[in-house]
């Protein structure tokens, strides 16, 4: 069930393979999101590439 705009590339996950996918934003304030200064401070990557870990490690752990 979509919860945000935009297109994100789920479809095969979500639709041709059946199963759940689940979208973590990071980004800083003033990111401009497509706009010609798109920008994402360094920090704020890298945070956001070490909870994308957490986050499968933690799902891995989960019991069906």
């Amino acid at each position: 069930m979509p919860a945000m705009g935009g297109s994100l590339p789920e479809y095969v996950w979500t639709k041709v393979l059946g199963v759940p996918a689940l979208v973590v934003p990071y980004a800083n304030h003033d990111e401009d999101n497509h706009a010609p200064n798109e920008n994402i401070e360094v920090a704020q990557f890298l945070s956001g590439i070490k909870t994308g870990i957490a986050m499968l490690l933690e799902l891995g752990r989960m019991r069906r």
